[in-house]
């Protein structure tokens, strides 16, 4: 395993907005482009939408736990956004291993699913990346705080109680993982 910089982990969004045609008020989750890049080898470019307030979820929740197929802190951590409910979208997104070890996080075992079949994931040749610890969550709060910022001052109006709730549980986990790690 070699030490990498922070330059061996981009995450940027290109652009945030909300899906659809009908009235923003009523999506619950922010969409756009990404950029990502990890080792030098990009495994989004920024040709599809994905759900960027989940995976930033998602994300935030790496900065305290391991990740990967046999305790996954979310179902992946780069969501499409397809799903109905928030943090269950379809099987398109892009998923990879954290690891927390001496202050360093390893990377691995990165797929990208490019259509609903799970069976079939893009790998990447990337076996292992250490980043500084510091580094991989300095990328992940400004990913988080980008996404944060976009929903200031939006109302939102919900199908029933249930999405009322839910919406409320996922800003609370949200802001309380934010707070910690900013």
């Amino acid at each position: 395993m070699q030490k990498k910089s922070n330059t061996n982990f981009v995450l940027k969004i290109i652009d945030q907005n909300w899906l659809g045609n009908e009235p923003e008020q009523f999506d619950l989750c922010s969409h756009g482009h990404l950029l990502l890049e990890i080792a030098g080898q990009t495994i989004l470019g920024g040709r599809v939408e994905f759900g960027l307030s989940e995976s930033a979820l998602a994300l935030l929740r790496t900065l305290d736990h391991d990740h990967d197929t046999s305790s996954p802190v979310a179902e992946k951590l780069i969501f499409h956004g397809c799903g109905t409910e928030l943090m269950h979208g379809c099987p398109i997104g892009v998923d990879w291993s954290v690891r927390h070890h001496n202050n360093m996080v390893s990377i691995s075992n990165i797929k990208r699913w490019d259509w609903p079949d799970e069976t079939r994931p893009t790998l990447f040749s990337i076996h292992n990346i250490d980043l500084d610890e510091a580094d991989y969550r300095q990328a992940v709060v400004s990913f988080a705080n980008q996404v944060k910022s976009f929903f200031i001052d939006q109302e939102k109006i919900f199908f029933d109680q249930n999405d009322h709730l839910a919406f409320e549980k996922f800003w609370m986990e949200f802001d309380q993982l934010l707070a910690r790690h900013t």
